[in-house]
């Protein structure tokens, strides 16, 4: 298992030796082996490409007759050896097409759209030493070509962009379909259902300037006028000062002549110091002060967007149809983000029926049972293996969740963390709405007892010892993805965060993160953001413009949210008490339809709770201008939750909501 420096010598030095190659081969998931496969043909001079794939196919050959037991603990010889049996095969056909293309580098072979590398495989897995076909055309549908395409079918599309289309939940479709609110269609629906921030756009309090260079004094005010986030930057974005990140750096312009050029794949180094201090600040030190360890900025991949990081790192992890776990409801992206070109299988863990009371079936229900715990894990993992024929590789958890707008408490993410590394499952903990817990304690108590504990201060080493290792300790199953999207209500600007301490896996997450850089521009306004201090009304420059803003952006969305909290307790509508995040989660299950004779809601088909869902869904939305996410589109266990994004409207809009909802809950009870 060579580390990324070692992995990287190999990769430049022409592919001398399969034995070296095969080293490559034998760790990680196929993906990764792919990639080291095809990323050395790229990289050398024409007149060395065809020694280079002679000797990557005899390194295949090579490979397919010596494989090794994975260091994972899982037992895949015989399907490694079928992969590379079958990558192998490639070989005549690839050197004729070098051989017409003499004169220039080759071009990489698709992986994604090879039938034969994914029966191979799709087709056989082996759990406990058993080999299992699988059901693999079905899931052959979602990552490779099928033979309709190439029998005659659509000459205009790949059964891949059709199949990606379909993993779009229905209700945005019919979102689309609606006229919506505005100044000129008063009566369109309010959409309450896109999780953005419009609250971002109302002044920071008590911020008047903001101030880049704090040894220089560099300062821009707006005189006593508030700023607003816009206003940051704008000044930020025209400002002139060194790079803040740069000891001893010269004054720059708005572009300098280096941004033109290429930069490095996982982002430049100034801003990941810089982001690797911000998230140190905002994960770890709030609740683990006297931690040794360090978020390390060689462990930090930028990319652009969270949904972009997160695909890549599933990528790294897990191989095309391996399955990833994620408690319900969930972010419904989810299955677009993993499936579409990652090729992950996802199987739901529900919750429900592993505690030990029942789910109540009217009135609140209580956050504890959408908790996952070592018993909704274990049916879960035996179900992803029923499914797939072996054993799923991530545990994806979305903290502060998405939809549920709580935290999972620490208790239930250390079992989560330590039945991850127990399986060598790899745990990914989405902590996108770190920045949003706006109620600190849990129940309003002490500050012994915090809300958000993040999976990087609970999976890190807290040792004395630990302060000679790089990084937090996190070991090779503990990872993190990020954004600003959220927190800052910067989606535009698209930049995400993965973190981890996995040497394996860091190269090949880097290489893949040329599909989805972020532009140099965009990294020098952030690193500017990240490390700009604040400007009060009171004169003190003391304070991180990030922390003055998060505060304040917590205080807005801690009213929204009581706003609305306080109107569904007035109209008597249930809902999960929201601590994080821009939503609430509501329970409409009073207004739907009847179930049919001698069904009860706990053995309910999954094709019912849809049809009625949808029917109350679809009410909502065209007669009383209501636009939520409905729950069974997150896969909800039960029918009747839906989604409220409190912070998608302007305060107009927001009181316009609350009197649709009273009147909705007045004519449904008349």
């Amino acid at each position: 298992m060579p580390p990324a420096p070692a992995a990287y010598s190999i990769i430049t030095s022409s592919l001398s030796t399969a034995a070296a190659v095969t080293k490559l081969f034998t760790s990680s998931s196929t993906w990764t082996r792919a990639f080291f496969a095809t990323a050395s043909t790229l990289t050398l001079p024409s007149r060395n490409v065809m020694t280079a794939t002679t000797a990557t196919t005899s390194a295949f050959a090579t490979a397919a007759a010596n494989t090794a037991t994975p260091t994972d603990g899982t037992s895949r010889t015989a399907n490694n050896r079928n992969m590379f049996t079958k990558l192998a095969s490639w070989r005549p056909r690839r050197l004729s097409t070098l051989k017409q293309r003499s004169d220039s580098t080759s071009s990489m072979p698709s992986f994604a759209s090879s039938s034969s590398s994914h029966s191979a495989h799709s087709d056989y897995s082996t759990e406990g030493g058993v080999q299992r076909q699988q059901s693999s055309r079905r899931r052959r549908r979602h990552f490779s070509t099928s033979k309709a395409n190439s029998e005659g079918g659509s000459k205009l599309s790949s059964d891949r962009a059709q199949a990606a289309i379909k993993l779009l939940p229905s209700y945005l479709i019919d979102a689309r379909a609606i006229t919506q609110y505005s100044p000129s269609t008063p009566d369109g629906a309010l959409q309450l259902s896109v999780a953005e921030n419009q609250l971002s756009e109302l002044p920071v309090k008590g911020m008047v300037g903001i101030m880049e260079d704090t040894k220089a004094g560099g300062v821009d005010t707006m005189g006593s006028k508030e700023m607003r986030l816009v206003d940051v930057l704008s000044q930020l974005a025209s400002s002139n000062i060194a790079r803040p990140s740069d000891e001893g750096a010269a004054a720059m312009h708005v572009f300098e002549r280096e941004m033109i050029y290429y930069q490095p794949t996982q982002g430049v180094p100034t801003l990941r110091t810089a982001m690797a201090s911000y998230l140190q600040n905002l994960l770890v030190s709030p609740t683990h002060p006297n931690l040794a360890t360090k978020f390390d900025p060689e462990n930090l991949v930028l990319g652009a967007g969270c949904n972009a990081v997160l695909e890549n790192l599933c990528t790294v992890l897990a191989n095309p149809g391996d399955a990833v776990l994620i408690p319900t409801p969930y972010y419904a992206a989810f299955e677009f983000d993993l499936v579409a070109r990652a090729g992950c299988h996802i199987t739901s863990v529900t919750t429900f029926d592993h505690h030990d009371s029942k789910v109540p079936k009217s009135g609140a229900i209580e956050p504890e049972f959408y908790y996952p715990n070592r018993s909704s894990l274990d049916d879960a993992y035996a179900r992803a293996v029923e499914e797939t024929g072996r054993a799923p590789r991530v545990l994806l958890l979305s903290h502060p969740n998405n939809p549920l707008g709580i935290c999972y408490p620490p208790a239930v993410m250390e079992e989560c963390i330590a039945w991850c590394r127990e399986k060598r499952v790899h745990l990914i903990s989405d902590e996108i709405y770190a920045g949003s817990v706006y109620r600190k304690e849990q129940n309003g108590e002490s500050k012994e007892d915090p809300t958000f504990v993040s999976a990087m201060a609970l999976g890190s080493s807290n040792s004395d010892t630990s302060a000679t290792q790089k990084g937090l300790g996190l070991g090779p199953y503990v990872h993190l993805v990020y954004a600003l999207s959220k927190d800052f209500a910067l989606s535009g600007l698209r930049v995400g965060v993965a973190y981890t301490e996995n040497e394996e896996i860091l190269m090949p997450l880097q290489k893949l993160n040329d599909l989805c850089q972020i532009s140099s521009q965009t990294q020098l306004l952030v690193e500017r953001m990240m490390c700009a201090n604040a400007v009060k009304d009171d004169g003190d420059k003391s304070d991180k413009f990030t922390d003055v803003f998060l505060n304040a952006h917590q205080e807005n969305v801690r009213k929204r949210c009581d706003a609305l909290q306080s109107c569904l307790d007035d109209v008597g509508i249930p809902y999960l008490p929201a601590d994080s995040g821009l939503f609430v989660w509501m329970d409409f299950r009073e207004f739907l339809p009847a179930l049919s004779d001698g069904t009860t809601e706990a053995t309910e088909s999954v094709e019912s709770r849809e049809q009625r869902e949808r029917k109350l869904y679809l009410s909502l939305m065209k007669e009383y201008g209501l636009l939520f996410t409905p729950g069974m589109s997150m896969r909800n266990e039960r029918a009747g939750f839906f989604r409220c994004v409190f912070t998608a409207a302007s305060e107009e809009e927001f009181e316009l909501g609350l009197v649709r909802l009273r009147k909705f809950v007045e004519e449904m009870r008349s």
